[in-house]
Order: structure tokens, then sequence, then C-alpha cells
């Protein structure tokens, strides 16, 4: 091999490091904006689930207030599960699996067995989850459009 051909392998070599090392920073910082977003989803659940439980049983009942707090408690560990399995896709799987929506149904059917809870309060305590998430994309998505 001749000293010019040894000078474009290494060079060659030296891209595909940096490509490599630019390529694991993005994931990185990537992976850093999916965690942020996932605790500031969680944390404006709990916010929005504490608000909500108070007014509830301000207006309504504690029987009533319980019953949302039991939906929105039962949202928060369907989200979490949904964010675990987000944060798989990128690395072991390629979808998302049906099997955490058997929480829900599992809820639905002790709700409609007992006597003693109430649907409408469990299904909106349920939901907080998706209410947080809107409060949190609108504005962003209000402000892009923007541009």
């Amino acid at each position: 091999m001749t000293n010019s051909e040894t000078s474009l392998e290494s060079i060659k070599t030296e891209e595909k490091q940096s490509e490599t090392q630019e390529s694991e920073q993005s994931n990185q910082d990537s992976m850093e904006d999916y965690y942020q977003l996932k605790q500031n989803l969680l944390l404006g659940t709990l916010g929005i689930t504490v608000i909500c439980f108070l007014s509830v049983w301000a207006f309504y009942s504690l029987n009533v207030g319980l019953n949302y707090l039991l939906g929105a408690c039962v949202g928060i560990v369907y989200l979490n599960i949904l964010a675990r399995e987000v944060e798989k896709i990128g690395t072991s799987k390629r979808r998302l699996s049906p099997t955490r929506l058997v929480l829900f149904v599992g809820l639905m059917i002790v709700v409609f067995k007992s006597q003693q809870l109430k649907v409408i309060p469990i299904f909106l305590g349920f939901l907080t989850y998706k209410a947080t998430v809107l409060f949190y994309i609108l504005p962003y998505s209000l402000l892009r459009q923007d541009k």
C-alpha cells in the first residue's frame, strides 16, 4: 500500500468514527428529551389529578372523589406502561403491544361488577393523562403554526 492510500483509509476511518459519535450523541440527546417529556407528563398528570380530586370532593362527595382518584391512578399506571413500551421501540420492539389495554378493561369490569363504584368518575379519572397530553402539546402545536 502506498502512503496516499493509507492516508485515504485513515481519513475514511476518522470520518466513520466521527459520524458514529455524532449519531450516538444525537440518540443520547433524543433520549434525554424523551425522559424529560415522560417526567413532565407524569408530573403534570399527578398535578391535574390532585386538583381534580380536590374539586370533585368539594363539589360532589368524598366517594365520587375517590372514584375519580381510582381512575386517575390507573391512568397514571397506564401512562407509565405506555412510556416504557415507547422507550423500547427503538431498541428491541417494533410496535406497541395491546396488553396494556387489559389494565383498562380490567378496571371497567371491576367497576361494572361492583355496586359501590361509579363508572363516570372512574372513566374520567382514567382519561386525566390524556388531558395532560393535550395541555402539554397544544401550546407547542399552536406556536409551530405561527411560524
